[in-house]
């Protein structure tokens, strides 16, 4: 059975845990989607993942678990809501967005709400489960004891309190409390841990990271996971975050401050101030601890750590008794919704057995912070070579780490040497060369599965056009406007041609055509790591222009320079991307000043060789 682990927001990494740990057999094979700009967040690299949509629809899941709001129409499984909180009384909490096909709630009070729902909608099922976070109450509750007696220790207190208001800007409770935050550590010697949201404003990240430098007692975390802390501490100070609920389940006091749920059954200030003096009674008095026990058994009665399991098999029953959905049906608005977040669907899902097979081939040299990215980018070839050159950063240990990928090493020649031996690698005739800097979005991996299986197809290699970013923005000039390169070929109509051995170029046996949809070129990660690639590949075309015998002059070191600078920044319109444009036609035009200076030292050893 194929499952889909879809995560929009880092948090949902610990909520989806339990369950992962369930799939980690024979019976399942299993696939995590998160948005590329977690992807260094992500915590199990070694497991299968995607930031891919396409490749989600490629996958073809029987079930797909979503801790949160949206989820794609047009995926192929039963699309089952698990939640990303315990808060009820926030906005949306209850809304019914026709996404999902089952809704597994964590205790009473939630599954009454969406039974009412279902009873009004009548096109999803709605099965009480527990919620899977909290399963590690029942496995890891004195997991932290220890380390929780060395922190009092080193601070001379005998409390910890932790302070996890909401990211919401109409809600939190950080604005207003840091001065109170800083008199209650500073009043009462207790260890105060802040623990913010992924999506709280920086503004107020900034400001109590600066507050606990200055505080010894103050301790501002960032771990993502949320869990460690709320089993640490011994009351909890917030505002509107659904981590209240998850903290009152360990039966320890909480405090906040404006709270909007309609049922506060903990302390709840309407004003912030005298936060020491509430710390303290909560504490002391804990008037509230009635209370807890009735939210225990409304919100979350389940002890026994079972609730991943719960919902795996109520999923798994429902598929065996109703069969895999195919997709949902969605009124326009929340189709065009869906496709403004996910992108459209792809139409056509290729049956690997009966399509055109593609290899997908990659030279490295440490190209750690690329790899992960590009591959996942490149996941729907049949197969993937890598021929690395050795690399000295931790390119090979993370290429090791994707199962499906050929590792060769070899030593670094040139581009078009290297290129040409990773090429005579590929078992199919259908090649997509990639550099590690690369990558395909969505609609353009659909377009080469298409254009692949295309019958009569005439062009035997095809170009890619590149949208350059320097750092995470889009250069839009500066030559880079025209760039394209081929990247798609047929390996039997095409070769390098030997006397390029930087540039490479190659030689089409055939016509030759041009991608609609464009790849993504991340050149540009910072000044110093640009600046090192063209001055390489100015010396590399120094040994090439050497072996033809080119000659040098002053001109060369003066003009070429000059007008590969005018060329780009003013006649390519450099200049309209601002001090970008500046940096990349400068150090393009270094890379100029590189060659005739390498050609001219080559140029000096032959003649004292020849001496």
């Amino acid at each position: 059975m194929k499952v889909i682990l879809f995560c929009q927001n880092a948090y949902a990494f610990g909520i989806m845990a339990p369950i992962r740990d369930l799939l980690k057999t024979p019976s399942y094979e299993y696939l995590w989607y998160f948005p590329n700009k977690l992807i260094d967040n992500f915590p199990y690299k070694k497991e299968n993942f995607t930031t891919s949509i396409l490749n989600l629809q490629l996958f073809q899941s029987d079930i797909i678990f979503v801790p949160g709001n949206e989820v794609p129409y047009y995926l192929r499984g039963l699309k089952v809501q698990i939640f990303h909180g315990l808060a009820g009384e926030k906005k949306g909490h209850f809304r019914i967005r026709s996404y999902f096909d089952l809704y597994l709630t964590q205790g009473p009070y939630f599954t009454q709400k969406f039974n009412e729902l279902k009873s009004k909608f009548q096109d999803f099922d709605v099965i009480e489960t527990g919620w899977p976070k909290l399963d590690v109450y029942a496995h890891k509750k004195d997991t932290f004891a220890a380390e929780k007696q060395q922190v009092l220790k080193a601070y001379n207190t005998d409390t910890i309190v932790l302070y996890a208001p909401t990211f919401s800007p109409s809600l939190t409770s950080a604005p207003f409390l840091i001065k109170e935050i800083e008199n209650l550590a500073v009043n009462t010697g207790f260890v105060v841990i802040i623990k913010f949201h992924d999506l709280m404003v920086e503004k107020w990240i900034k400001a109590y990271k600066e507050l606990a430098k200055r505080i010894p007692n103050v301790i501002f975390q960032e771990e993502k996971n949320i869990i460690k802390f709320l089993l640490l501490s011994d009351i909890l100070v917030s505002d509107t975050s659904s981590v209240i609920y998850e903290f009152l389940l360990l039966d320890k006091p909480v405090l906040s401050f404006k709270n909007i749920a309609e049922n506060i059954q903990w302390d709840d200030s309407k004003n912030y101030s005298n936060l020491t003096e509430k710390v303290i009674d909560n504490l002391e008095n804990d008037p509230f601890s009635e209370q807890r026990n009735q939210i225990n058994q409304q919100f979350h009665p389940y002890k026994d750590g079972q609730s991943a399991q719960r919902m795996l098999s109520a999923a798994k029953q429902y598929v065996m008794e109703k069969g895999v959905p195919e997709s949902r049906k969605l009124s326009v608005a929340r189709k065009l919704k869906i496709n403004t977040i996910f992108g459209k669907p792809i139409v056509d899902i290729w049956d690997k057995k009966k399509r055109c097979k593609i290899t997908a081939l990659l030279i490295t040299f440490n190209e750690a912070s690329n790899i992960d990215a590009v591959l996942d980018s490149i996941r729907f070839a049949d197969e993937i070579i890598i021929v690395d050159s050795f690399s000295t950063d931790d390119t090979v240990e993370k290429i090791k780490e994707h199962a499906n990928v050929k590792l060769i090493q070899r030593p670094f020649k040139n581009f078009t040497d290297q290129k040409s031996f990773a090429m005579e690698q590929a078992s199919n005739d259908w090649v997509l060369f990639m550099d590690a800097d690369e990558r395909l979005t969505d609609t353009l991996a659909n377009e080469i599965l298409k254009t692949v299986n295309t019958e009569g197809l005439e062009p035997v290699a095809f170009m890619f056009q590149r949208t350059f970013m320097f750092k995470n923005k889009v250069l839009r000039f500066s030559g880079w406007q025209s760039d394209k390169n081929f990247r798609l070929f047929r390996k039997s109509k095409v070769h390098f041609d030997e006397s390029r051995i930087v540039h490479e170029t190659l030689v089409v046996n055939g016509t030759s055509g041009i991608m609609k949809n464009k790849l993504i070129h991340y050149s540009y990660s910072n000044y110093d790591d640009y600046k090192s690639k063209m001055i390489k590949y100015g010396q590399m075309k120094a040994i090439e222009e050497n072996k033809k015998n080119k000659k040098v002059y002053l001109f060369h070191f003066i003009f070429r320079p000059l007008y590969k600078f005018f060329n780009h920044y003013i006649l390519r319109l450099g200049i309209l991307d601002g001090r970008k444009g500046i940096i990349i036609c400068y150090l393009n035009a270094l890379g100029v000043y590189s060659r005739y200076k390498e050609l001219k030292r080559l140029k000096a050893l032959k003649k004292y060789a020849g001496s």
